[in-house]
């Protein structure tokens, strides 16, 4: 089973580009359109284009291409290195790491639209940013993104909470920390030093939005994405969204540095030059794995977000490289390790698995659930078992950790179990697992049901589409769930809240864990520069975690992604979801190769 480290392979990729035309074994199905387009295949709707409230993967891709902030990381360097975006350079910070000033660029608009003034989209300015982070924070807005500045600016909390007893909220009354010196000069003021909050500006909850905008569009706002980004929305439908360039975007050039190796696999060869390179971008809606394989093989798409989970063997072969069907295809893979984790969820609020009564029920689980052969069968060994929360790559990972509740034994689950008065199952009701729809997902839960039936527990897979799967998480109203975390930030600190009692569900904490001491070391954490003493305190939380078992921790996974040969500048990002500003299409290429053997309609 190959174990990657990003601080020895920060980016793997396998181009295969072989000067070999396959046969055309699709019939035609549609006419693409071959200008200056990429088009990309979704696996997945998004809920909603308002930053403020969007929270899925999906979302948060389409935000990108329309919203921004006031902070990016850098596109090719690694370890992910911060950079201005919406900002002339980084801000200046006070000697005591609580007040940061933010310079904004000059000549950035929002895109044109109808709730401005002629159409015609305005300038930003500083007190942009001021109510948009006024509406993170306001109650009748309901952001799930409300935790990203939760108690860190000055008189913020203040403002909620009188929004909350009054029911009316104040956008015009004023925030102490929260001040634009001039329209193009933002001021913040935090309670406390905190490094990580550049980092959370980094995030789509943290993008800019125009007043008008949203007033204008009232809750229909979240279907109007109008920003200051490289593209802007011009048409959707149920199973199609269509963006096109900016014209009025502001002066962006590619990188021109990189990482080690990037020269190389030809990722500076724009080094320099305006972006974005694109006119349009089309995303297609294509929840099922198999259209979605046999659309991208015959070049309907020019790259895949995700390597289908029903049918990975066909990227993939068994030794980890690509398979004869895409070298013959002349696509590339590109692989590297995620910063993410998967993870199975207790609900420590339900009455049969929660609480501290049932820890040992939690434990024997954990126990009995061999991650091993579900990596090699679902990922094709391209894996590693998750002991903590803190994947590879990130700060504070630990390749030597062994969670005492993640060794698989049968043996100890069941003595465990019977301590708790729960022999061979006796006493415990059939538990109910949510799972979301798609046969890989589906597979996944069959093997946790055949897991726990080993103790003599049954398990009912509730099997329900994604966003059914997250209300009733939200609402708390599962027992147990599968999910995956992708984190939103090169920190720790991003896994362990996930597990910090303010942020129990509807946030982030969707196994509604409560423990006081553990908080108290989060908090202390959190404001910790990286060191012995931070390092020190996640060895104690990761004690906590597998103490009482609030997750059942499973794989960290590889990242993956597969592009046509005539796509460039493709490069895994976990943290910078508009990677189609930067890219560029051999428009003569994808022509030449359509025509010579992928199976698509000529233009």
């Amino acid at each position: 089973m190959p174990c990657y480290s990003s601080y020895t392979v920060r980016h793997l990729v396998i181009a295969v580009l072989l000067v070999v035309a396959a046969p055309a074994w699709f019939g035609c199905t549609r006419k693409r359109e071959l200008g200056n387009v990429v088009r990309v295949a979704l696996r997945d709707k998004p809920r909603s284009l308002d930053p403020a409230i969007a929270h899925d993967y999906y979302s948060h891709v389409l935000l990108r291409r329309a919203y921004e902030g006031l902070v990016q990381y850098h596109y090719l360097k690694r370890p992910y290195e911060l950079e201005p975006l919406l900002i002339e350079t980084m801000p200046a910070v006070s000697k005591d790491q609580k007040t940061y000033t933010f310079r904004l660029k000059q000549g950035v608009r929002f895109h044109d639209d109808k709730a401005f003034k002629d159409g015609k989209g305005r300038p930003l300015r500083a007190q942009d940013f001021v109510y948009s982070f006024k509406r993170l924070a306001d109650p009748k807005v309901g952001s799930t993104g409300w935790w990203i500045l939760d108690g860190l600016i000055v008189g913020l909390n203040e403002w909620r909470d009188q929004a909350l007893e009054s029911g009316q909220t104040a956008y015009d009354a004023s925030v102490g920390g929260l001040k634009a010196i001039d329209d193009h000069t933002l001021q913040v003021r935090l309670t406390k030093p905190f490094p990580l909050f550049l980092h959370r500006l980094t995030m789509p909850y943290a993008n800019v939005v125009a007043r008008e905008v949203v007033e204008f569009y009232g809750k229909d706002f979240q279907n109007h994405p109008v920003g200051t980004g490289p593209f802007r929305l011009t048409n959707f439908t149920q199973n199609q969204w269509v963006w096109e360039r900016n014209p009025s975007y502001h002066p962006q050039i590619y990188p021109k540095e990189g990482s080690e190796g990037d020269k190389e696999l030809g990722l500076l060869k724009d080094a320099g030059k305006p972006i974005p390179f694109l006119d349009k971008i089309i995303d297609d809606i294509l929840i099922e794995d198999q259209p979605t394989w046999l659309s991208f093989m015959k070049g309907d798409h020019d790259y895949l977000m995700r390597i289908p989970k029903d049918n990975p063997a066909a990227a993939i072969s068994s030794d980890g490289k690509p398979s004869k069907e895409i070298r013959d295809k002349h696509i590339q893979l590109h692989l590297t390790p995620s910063v993410a984790f998967n993870y199975i969820v207790f609900n420590m609020e339900d009455p049969v698995v929660g609480g501290e009564k049932n820890k040992f029920l939690r434990k024997a689980i954990s126990l009995a659930f061999d991650e091993a052969p579900a990596i090699e069968k679902f990922y094709l060994g391209l894996g590693l078992k998750a002991e903590s929360p803190i994947p590879p790559g990130i700060w504070g990972y630990d390749p030597n950790y062994r969670n005492p509740s993640r060794q698989y034994s049968l043996v100890k689950a069941r003595e465990i179990l019977a301590k708790a008065g729960h022999a061979d199952g006796r006493g415990v009701p059939e538990l109910t697992y949510d799972v979301q729809t798609g046969q890989v997902y589906r597979q996944l839960g069959e093997y946790f049901q055949r897991s726990v039936a080993e103790l003599g527990i049954k398990v009912n897979l509730n099997v329900v589409l994604w966003p059914e799967m997250m209300k009733r998480a939200r609402q708390k109203q599962v027992q147990i769930l599968g999910l995956s975390w992708v984190y939103d930030y090169p920190d720790a600190e991003n896994g362990w809240q996930l597990l910090y009692s303010r942020n129990e569900a509807p946030g982030s904490n969707l196994a509604n864990y409560e423990n006081p001491k553990f908080d108290r070391l989060y908090e202390q954490a959190a404001v910790l520069p990286n060191g012995a003493q931070r390092k020190a305190l996640f060895v104690k939380m990761r004690e906590m975690l597998s103490e009482d078992v609030p997750w059942v921790l499973t794989v960290h996974q590889n990242e993956s992604r597969l592009s046509h040969g005539w796509t460039h500048n493709l490069k895994i990002h976990a943290f910078e979801h508009c990677a189609e500003k930067y890219l560029r299409v051999d428009l003569d290429g994808r022509n030449r190769a359509l025509r010579h053997g992928i199976g698509v309609s000529e233009p």
